[in-house]
């Protein structure tokens, strides 16, 4: 955790004793309210003294926020131990932060990265490498640290589902017996240890795949992380956060430096570094190796944010009165203050994105299932996107495209058969009835790629098949990164600028990448 300013510790006391000191005035005056006695001389007297000391710690907490004030104009990166912090730019804002770095000295930076890599790695607007490097100091501390807790990962399990809340959860407790005498809470906190330090051991394997032999007894993480194509060395921690459960990461796939098609991800409900991280990896290269296709893989990048809380179940099982029959209710993922509190990250993270890409980027957002509803506030929020393609979203926050910042046309939608979830609209209408959102195709069809190569695109089914290698849907979102709009077949409801109704799909194709692109 990042020490503590002195000006932050005095604002801190400041508070926690006015807080008290509200308390103690109602314990007080309560006190005074109690039958008086014959001899209650002793007793007024006590009262007396005890509301002048209430004075006189009211001006205590008065004069603790007067210093708090003159410390954070004189000396704002003072420590409470008198020692000088490391410099932090003015404010988060990411070009506020990109010309702060950029202003220091090469020791300045490097002095700053050392000492604070937690600030460093979470830091948008500062270049992807500096961020990576300061990630991993951070990974490897916190790997470390949670070991000589004596912090066990326990088996998890990649991929599984906790759709309905206390069933289907992955993982066990790390190393608990069930003989143990524990209580609920401390059974819990346990199991959220364990599970965090599996999800930092998984990240550690997909950015170094060689880890993998030492922390994984398991051969199906080894053949997870097969599945992820993207190369080594164009696999970046981006973010690391682990100042709290679950803990937020994300990781980019690619090169900032050569890439000019950029997608900033959001998956969905449940999704955590222990449990969904290996799948969401192979998907992103999936989908990085298709927008590939058209502009080569070395122009494209994809972020794949996991920067918020994400709901932890779909439905929860509550008795229905003392009669003890199960009800199905909906959970998390039907509440949306999750989505709203992951606003103000994203949008930091977008813009920041923008800072740092190469200039004229096609930055793309891109979203499935719960992920799609918190990229539509997003959308909302910020003008920085170029387009935005989701996938089995429960909606958009909205009915009228007009209210999201992207321009006309670049709004893309996919909802699969047998997708319950696109259908339901829990957060707005269903995407395929806003008018103004391009409808993806999910029927197969023959396809001729930019190389000359003929394939079979693969339809889609259900709520988890959107990024399969060879889907139709993976085929569109695609286009939708590489900007070759002309090879998307999607239909759009009539909306702003008046749009077109049924199937279409552009007839020319894009020349084929350069020679040194398409490798994935």
């Amino acid at each position: 955790m990042p020490e503590e300013t002195l000006a932050g510790a005095l604002e801190r006391i400041a508070d926690e004793l006015a807080g008290g000191l509200a308390d103690a005035r109602l314990a007080h005056e309560a006190v005074t309210r109690l039958p008086r006695r014959l001899d209650s001389l002793g007793d007024e007297i006590l009262a007396g003294r005890t509301r002048v000391e209430l004075l006189w710690a009211e001006r205590l907490v008065t004069d603790l926020r007067l210093e708090a004030a003159a410390v954070r104009r004189r000396a704002p990166r003072l420590a409470l131990s008198g020692a000088p912090l490391p410099p932090r730019p003015p404010d988060d804002d990411p070009e506020v932060v990109a010309a702060w770095w950029a202003a220091m000295t090469e020791q300045e930076r490097e002095d700053v990265l050392l000492s604070d890599p937690v600030f460093v790695g979470g830091a948008d607007g500062l270049p992807l490498a500096v961020r990576h490097r300061a990630n991993l100091r951070v990974l490897d501390d916190e790997i470390e640290r949670r070991r000589s807790a004596g912090h066990r990962p326990g088996t998890g399990a990649d991929g599984g589902i906790p759709w309905i809340g206390g069933i289907g959860t992955a993982g066990t407790t790390g190393g608990t017996d069930a003989g143990d005498d524990v209580d609920a809470e401390e059974l819990l906190q346990r199991e959220r240890d364990s599970s965090d330090l599996r999800g930092l051991l998984k990240l550690r394997a997909v950015l170094d795949p060689q880890t993998a032999t030492d922390d994984w007894a398991d051969d199906r993480i080894r053949e997870d992380l097969d599945r992820i194509t993207t190369p080594v060395a164009h696999r970046w921690c981006y973010l690391l956060d682990a100042s709290s459960h679950p803990l937020r990461a994300a990781v980019l796939l690619g090169d900032l430096d050569t890439a000019d098609r950029v997608v900033l991800h959001v998956p969905g409900a449940t999704t955590s570094l222990d449990l969904r991280l290996l799948r969401e990896m192979a998907w992103m290269s999936n989908l990085r190796a298709e927008a590939g296709r058209y502009v080569g893989a070395v122009r494209v990048a994809v972020l794949d944010w996991i920067g918020y809380q994400t709901p932890q179940d779909i439905a929860v099982r509550r008795p229905l009165g003392d009669s003890g029959v199960p009800l199905l209710l909906p959970g998390q993922a039907a509440d949306p203050h999750y989505a709203q509190e992951a606003v103000p990250d994203l949008v930091r993270c977008a813009e920041g994105l923008r800072t740092v890409c190469l200039p004229g980027t096609r930055l793309t957002g891109s979203g499935h299932s719960y992920g799609g509803s918190v990229l539509g506030l997003g959308l909302a929020a910020t003008g920085v996107f170029d387009a935005a393609a989701v996938a089995g979203c429960p909606g958009l926050f909205t009915t009228d495209v007009a209210t999201l910042h992207v321009p006309e046309g670049e709004v893309y939608a996919a909802a699969a058969p047998g997708d319950l979830v696109a259908l339901l609209g829990v957060f707005g209408a269903p995407t395929h009835q806003v008018a103004g959102i391009r409808s993806l195709s999910t029927r197969t069809r023959p396809v001729v790629h930019p190389d000359g190569s003929r394939a079979l695109l693969l339809p889609v089914f259900g709520h988890e098949s959107y990024y399969n290698l060879g889907s139709v849907t993976l085929h569109g979102i695609g286009a939708v990164v590489a900007g070759a709009t002309a090879q998307v077949r999607a239909t759009r409801r009539e909306g702003r600028g008046g749009g077109t109704g049924g199937e279409s799909e552009g007839a020319g194709l894009l020349p084929p990448p350069p020679p040194d692109g398409p490798t994935p």
